[in-house]
């Protein structure tokens, strides 16, 4: 499917295809994104001072921007959206729609005196979702920030407002206590603030709520809304920075703002807004849900300087609810069990169990609704429980297997409405049910509706620490993003109508941070300098655990920023730092490298700090492509900065003290390419009990140097009848834009920059004629103008240039309509100019830009001809080819005459046995049993070529003799086939566990079956109605096949091996290899593990590939398969036979590599030579998950590391069928339907 690039950089979509070769093979195929993120007609104009000043004294409304007159005298017709300007002085501007957009363009607006800047107007979404069902009592996750310990103490944010820009607020929900003071509905103008989201009222909550289950942060503040959503989850940025902006100017001490876009630039609009009233007072907002996208993916308006982002850490609690087993031997088991993400079973349960003994995932017996299920708990995602979710029960409570943690069930997605509990529960109460049913015993599981909660400490590792969604820093100009965590994950909180709803996001830990400012504004004083120092300097580091178990060291403060906010340090420590209250070291380029740091004492008496250093994890960057990675980046173990300064500093009472601190960065990170990015805190701990910090983070690479783009953008035409890429020139067809024909622009943006545009220029313009602002023109060395996007589905376009462009880590194509003021392009010559800013770099300087140059192509504007060419069109060479297969023929006539060393020479037709050997020179009868019966019959003419390939790469060698073949048959029906026409050919018995009873398909339509008969070796298609009605059909079918037991062992020589297929008038001879493995290359296999019914997939790196320093494995399933830890080692083959194949084989220690193993990942390094003629095995244990699917699947990613620092990558994808499967492509009819069908055999 075929998609494009957003013309702006709100929330982008990372890709699953990488970047890696930038080449047309690289970019053929790939995806690109839905719709364009700008509202077509919407821009926000700031204005100068006298712009702003200046109102229009001839319009009706005395208070309009003159503005205004000035765009309708360039020809629009404007209307005044928002007049920011009568709301703060911090934004002097005006959102506006101009109603006759087709010829808009930004450049347009700027070029008016009054205007500084110009912006379109951008779509925002929120991307939470709520879990409803009144679903915890007591709940509290305060004890991780201490906020607790403040309420004992009376501390509840009395007297103190908070200002939420939001959806909107349920006020009259019981939980808010007349907590909630008033609101503006930013749309309407009126006091309407009804939420329809929920969103709001959740935020809300977090801060004031309060009942018997529950408290928010301050409830004794109060919250006033500013509500920037309609009825939708949807917003514009100019609504938002209107909410903003409005409570600047309605003078609240804390505006809390949930919202933003992914676009990390501290001067983007929203961020520097943000900025801007963040100078004044306390503006908090969330840093972004999109940690798996990795570094440098900081979002706005967090992304401003003086704006507090807050990323989101795990909640340290689980909601639990008791439940009884009753057995009818009297015997009682009390569990608790956990519901999806927490939520409250309301009703009474006292019903009978049936215990499962098929995992959750495999169950196939049915129930009733008033009965339970307990069974082991499977590794399925969401819809592998589909059979579970309809086989009639109404409770599923499920053991914990596999260690995957008694934690909420997030799997259940595909869920029927008839069940009314999805569970999990300790993996203790199994055996127990399973020894209570052996003895012939019945179970009853007994809910109680009131039950008060059971909620226990998370035993999860990363219980407490970030969030994996929470979006991680810095920003592209490399700053602090986050500032500060608090608690978002599986948070509490009320929800419109009465109820209550768990939910997840950074949305939810800015207004915790929201209600800790309230506590310091109530009871502290209200200093939004000082509350923003402290909050961070006084904040508890977090550890990080990558893999989700094993903590590795304090995460980077990439993805934490100052750590878990502490309110009893915040509110209560008398030293305070004065001086900034975080350090940006930046690049390398811009490095500062001494700093000092102030202190201020407010106790009274002397106090001396200590001071000491911590490091966080260093982690890399980016990918040897220069792409940023993605969650979670690598850890260079061992890389710590270090600092220079005094051992200590001793401060009088009331007295300050500045502290130079130099910092350096980690010796072994200095040369490296991967853009190291370190981090830490420099400490000081007072003799008063006292530890504050300061936080730093630097990156080790040239921001400059590190260039958006990794080469040229790539235009191609696009054939939609073969479905490739050609060149851009290719057959030197016209493309038409005006009727949405045009080349195919292929790119991916690798890093940030503040104006990424793609332009038309003439076929003589040259990149030396570069010149920031470019100018316009004609002819064929001018450049011509920036491009308009084609529509997407929702009607939205991108008008290049665009400014602070997100950055995506794979390869997206965009295609153009129009120049971007809506013009018409004319006919022409033409070539394609991309060009980018570097990030620091001067747009009037042609050095700080990366420009390329396509080749030239023509564009045609209707019936307008091309300059220079007489004809009304440009000529086209018409080239003709037959679609074939990537299969090489291995069609034989039956007349092709075969040489052999035994027998002179032979006709096909004449080869006595089905199955021969064959070396370089000839080939050598093999003897084999002939078949006897029913010859092949029916209209073998369809048949164009018939192969035999590996299934392992679709290769026409193999290397063992158990693996899957497929058998490949190009299908050609040139006439038309009475319905029922059957076509066959034979098999030789040699080949077994043949597929058969597929059905063969085209735009959905059924056009054959298939049978295959193994006692007779037949293969049977049966065509359908729909070949009696359209011919040309062309298509291929693969059908899977192995090699019968008795022949493989037969297989003791290097050769290449040939397979008699006959039809009722062919032969078809296809080759297949047999050899030994490559051992200089990485093997891999996969096989059945017998033992214990499940599989085991083999990667084999020869030594020779060495010597090395490490070598490792990592996984990903590609469903929702497993890893057999139990059964995965390490084993090194030690003599090989002639096939390469490893014939003595020993296991390696455990204690002599390091591995990581659990359900869902494995990560293995051994760090030890072996010798060249030696084979290093990873001996992998697989589980499935469905066992009904018929393929298995797991990716494997294979690291080297050698001495002098540089490494080898694999990508391995290892696949094994489980059972003989067919695969057909789209079959294809070049012509159209008929009145009737015609004959075409029988």
């Amino acid at each position: 499917m075929k998609t494009y690039i957003p013309s702006t950089v709100c929330f982008l979509t990372l890709f699953l295809f990488r970047a890696h070769a930038w080449t047309k093979d690289s970019v053929a195929g790939a995806p690109g994104i839905a719709n364009a993120k700008v509202v077509p007609g919407r821009y926000i104009l700031e204005l100068s001072s006298t712009g702003n000043s200046a109102r229009d004294v001839n319009s009706s409304d005395p208070s309009t921007p003159a503005v205004v007159a000035q765009i309708q005298d360039l020809g629009y017709a404007v209307e005044i959206k928002e007049d920011f300007s009568a709301t703060s002085t911090h934004f002097q501007g005006v959102s506006i729609n101009i109603e006759n957009d087709n010829s808009s363009t930004l450049s347009d607006l700027q070029t008016i005196p009054e205007v500084t800047n110009a912006w379109p107007v951008e779509p925002i979404t929120l991307d939470v979702d709520f879990d409803t069902g009144n679903p915890s009592r007591k709940w509290n996750p305060h004890i991780s920030t201490r906020v607790d310990e403040l309420h004992q103490k009376g501390i509840n944010g009395a007297g103190q407002r908070v200002c939420v820009v939001d959806t909107g607020v349920d006020r009259a929900h019981p939980a808010f206590n007349g907590q909630i003071a008033g609101g503006k509905n930013m749309i309407t103008g009126d006091e309407n603030l009804e939420d329809c989201v929920g969103h709001g009222t959740f935020v809300s909550s977090i801060i004031v709520g309060q009942n018997k289950d529950f408290v928010g942060v301050a409830p004794g503040a109060e919250v006033f809304m500013y509500k920037v959503f309609e009825c939708s989850s949807s917003t514009t940025n100019d609504l938002v920075i209107k909410g903003m902006l409005t409570a600047d100017a309605d003078d609240c001490d804390i505006i809390s703002v949930s919202i933003g876009s992914d676009t990390g630039y501290h001067n983007s609009l929203m961020s520097m807004v943000a900025d801007r009233i963040g100078q004044d007072r306390t503006i908090i907002i969330a840093a972004g849900n999109a940690g798996e996208t990795g570094v440098f993916y900081a979002s706005s308006p967090a992304s401003g300087l003086h704006a507090i982002a807050v990323g989101s850490t795990n909640s340290k609690q689980v909601m639990g609810w008791p439940a009884t087993l009753q057995s009818s031997g009297g015997d009682v088991f009390n569990l608790v069990y956990v519901t999806v993400e927490g939520a409250k079973l309301n009703e009474s349960v006292n019903v009978q169990v049936t215990v499962g003994t098929a995992d959750s995932c495999n169950y196939g017996a049915s129930g009733n609704n008033d009965e339970a299920i307990l069974l082991p708990r499977g590794i399925c995602y969401g819809q592998g429980y589909n059979t579970l979710s309809t086989s009639g029960f109404g409770y599923v409570v499920m053991w914990d297997t596999y260690d995957q943690g008694f934690y909420y069930p997030t799997e259940e997605f595909a869920q029927s409405d008839e069940v009314r509990l999805w569970a999990v529960t300790n993996s203790s109460v199994g055996p127990w049910a399973t020894e209570q049913i052996s003895k012939g015993y019945t179970l009853n599981l007994t809910i109680a509706e009131d039950a008060n909660t059971a909620a226990f400490p998370s035993d999860r590792p990363n219980s407490g620490e970030m969030s994996y969604f929470s979006s991680w820093g810095p920003t592209f100009e490399n700053d602090f993003s986050p500032s500060i965590s608090a608690p978002g994950g599986a948070v509490y909180g009320c929800y419109p109508g009465n109820e209550f709803a768990i939910s997840s996001g950074t949305s939810f830990s800015t207004p915790y941070i929201a209600g800790v400012a309230a506590l310091f504004y109530a009871h502290v004083k209200k200093d939004h300098v000082e509350f923003s120092q402290r909050l961070q300097t006084t904040a508890t580091s977090l550890s990080t655990s990558p893999d989700g178990r094993n903590a590795v060291g304090i995460a980077s403060l990439a993805q934490q920023g100052a750590g878990m906010v502490d309110a009893v340090k915040l509110l209560g420590y008398s030293t305070v730092i004065t001086s900034n209250s975080k350090i940006s070291l930046n690049d390398t380029d811009n490095r500062i490298s001494t700093h000092r740091i102030t202190l201020l004492n407010n106790g009274a008496t002397e106090v001396t700090y200590n001071i000491s250093h911590e490091n966080a994890v260093t982690i890399e960057s980016r990918d040897q492509w220069w792409y940023p990675n993605t969650y979670y980046p690598p850890i260079l173990a061992g890389a710590s900065g270090s600092i220079y300064a005094p051992a200590s500093v001793a401060i009088g009472p009331g007295a300050t003290a500045e502290v130079e601190v130099t910092f350096v960065a980690p010796e072994s990170v200095v040369n490296r390419t991967s853009g190291p990015l370190w981090s830490g805190k420099v400490l000081f701990g007072g003799s008063n009990g006292e530890l504050v910090s300061v936080p730093y983070m630097g990156v080790e690479v040239s921001t400059y140097n590190w260039t958006p783009l990794e080469g040229a953008p790539l235009a191609f035409r696009y054939d939609n009848v073969d479905g490739y890429l050609y060149p851009v020139d290719w057959q030197n067809r016209p493309y038409f834009p005006a009727e949405l024909d045009s080349p195919e622009i292929y790119y991916a943006i690798r890093y940030g920059s503040y104006e990424f545009s793609l332009d038309l220029v003439g076929e003589n313009w040259t990149v030396e004629q570069f010149s920031y602002p470019l100018q316009p023109g004609s002819g064929s060395k001018a450049w011509s103008g920036p491009l308009r996007t084609q529509p997407d589905v929702f009607g939205g376009y991108s008008d290049f240039p665009l400014q602070f462009i997100g950055r995506f880590n794979a390869v997206g194509f965009t295609r153009f309509q129009s120049f971007a003021n809506g013009t018409a392009i004319p006919s022409g010559k033409y070539k394609l100019l991309s060009r980018i800013l570097r990030m620091f770099g001067d747009a009037g300087n042609p050095d700080d830009w990366q420009l390329f140059l396509s080749d030239m192509f023509r564009i045609q504007l209707g019936d307008d001809p091309i300059p220079g060419e007489t004809s009304t069109s440009a000529p086209i060479l018409t080239l003709t080819s037959t679609q074939s297969s990537t299969l090489a023929s291995s069609t034989f006539q039956t007349t092709t005459t075969i040489a052999s060393s035994s027998a002179g020479s032979i006709t096909s037709t004449s080869i006595p046995t089905s199955t021969m050997k064959c070396n370089e020179d000839n080939c050598l009868l093999k003897p084999t049993t002939l078949r006897s019966g029913p010859s092949p019959t029916g209209y073998s003419a369809v048949f164009q070529d018939i192969s035999v390939v590996s299934l392992n790469g679709y290769s026409d060698k193999f290397q063992d003799p158990n693996e899957w073949l497929a058998i490949a048959i190009q299908i050609n029906i040139t006439t038309r086939l009475y319905e029922g026409t059957k076509s066959t050919f034979i098999l030789p018995p040699e080949l077994v566990s043949v597929a058969t009873g597929a059905s063969l398909s085209s735009s959905g339509t059924r056009i054959g079956t298939t049978a295959f008969d193994q006692s007779t070796g037949i293969f049977t298609i049966t065509w359908a109605e729909w070949p009696s009605w359209h011919s040309n059909i062309v298509g291929e079918l693969h059908i899977s096949a192995r090699l019968n037991a008795t022949y493989q062992e037969s297989l003791t020589e290097v050769a290449k091996y040939v397979f008699e297929i006959k039809t009722s008038d062919s032969t078809f001879l296809p080759a297949l290899s047999y050899g030994p493995i490559n051992r200089t290359e990485i093997y891999s296999r996969a096989y059945p593990d017998k033992a214990v019914g499940d599989y085991l997939f083999d990667i084999e790196v020869p030594g020779s590939l060495g010597p090395w320093t490490s070598v490792s494995i990592s996984t990903t399933s590609l469903d929702d398969d497993g890893i057999g830890c139990s059964r995965t080692q390490l084993q090194l083959g030690t003599e090989l036979n002639a096939f390469g194949g490893i014939s003595q084989l020993s296991n390696i220690s455990s204690t002599d590599y390091a591995i990581d193993c659990s359900l869902r990942s494995l990560n293995l390094v051994y760090s030890q030579p072996v010798a060249t003629t030696d084979v290093l095995r990873f001996h992998v244990g697989v589980v499935q998950a469905s066992l009904d699917r018929a393929l298995l699947a797991i990716g494997f990613y294979v690291e080297i590391a050698y001495p002098d620092f540089t490494r080898k990558y694999q990508d391995l994808r290892i696949a094994y069928d489980k059972q003989a499967r067919s695969e057909g492509s789209e079959y294809f009819s070049g012509d159209v339907d008929r009145d009737g069908p015609i004959f075409g055999g029988a």
